[in-house]
């Protein structure tokens, strides 16, 4: 990478930690590219990749994180571009991280990024982070509220992306995971409203504890009713 390219993303870089939205679309309009590597002795590590670490790092919500979000998408953020090495590992690609943003930003920000169309090799690897991450939790406790807040939201973002029918359509992989044939697709749409429902877990049949999960049926209420809308095994 060209000095000049790398001295433009350092500075997007900074304007992205200091949520300076103003300072962020002028580095922008000279060539600062959000998908870009900042560190020359790590040019995988993206703007958009620290962005997500600020989201994933704070208490409450940041309306000018989602704007730095939105004004890279409309400079034509692409992150499809990024899916040329995820042959060989699926952290460079910078979605890959928000399964570790477990608060509503995190899902402000996924949906977005939905809405602009995001890529379904992106949204696999996210998936698959989130499944991962869940068998392999190692420590899980049902009883502790941090780890029951953090394993909601994943499964919040789950339902997210199952709701978007290009997604859906494209990947064999997330209409299994979701356990698409045994639910009724029509509720999909409803999980946009992602704070409609409530998520419990069945441990009694989970056969991977404390390690992480598995087997462990996870049931999907809706709050207003308290009826069980979708039933899956994590």
């Amino acid at each position: 990478m060209e000095y000049k390219q790398l001295e433009l993303n350092r500075a997007l870089l900074e304007a992205v930690k200091e949520t300076d939205v103003e300072r962020a679309e002028k580095l922008l309009q000279e060539g600062a590219d959000p998908l870009g590597g900042f560190d020359e002795d790590d040019l995988e590590q993206s703007v958009l990749h620290e962005l997500f670490i600020d989201v994933a790092c704070e208490e409450k919500p940041e309306g000018k994180r989602l704007e730095l979000l939105r004004l890279f998408l409309d400079h034509g953020m692409n992150i499809s571009t990024r899916n040329e090495a995820v042959e060989y590992d699926d952290s460079l690609n910078p979605v890959w991280l928000m399964a570790h943003v477990s608060n509503e930003s995190g899902m402000r920000m996924l949906k977005l990024l939905l809405d602009h169309g995001l890529d379904v090799v992106s949204a696999e690897i996210l998936f698959n982070h989130i499944f991962v991450d869940m068998e392999v939790c190692d420590g899980c406790d049902i009883h502790d509220e941090w780890w029951m807040e953090e394993w909601t939201y994943s499964m919040k973002m789950v339902m997210l992306i199952a709701s978007y029918p290009y997604i859906l359509e494209a990947s064999s992989y997330i209409r299994k995971c979701v356990e698409l044939e045994r639910n009724n697709v029509s509720w999909l749409p409803c999980f946009r409203d992602w704070n409609r429902f409530a998520y419990e877990i069945d441990l009694s049949t989970c056969d991977n504890i404390p390690r992480g999960l598995r087997n462990a049926p996870l049931h999907i209420r809706d709050k207003k009713t308290g009826d069980t809308v979708w039933t899956m095994f994590i």
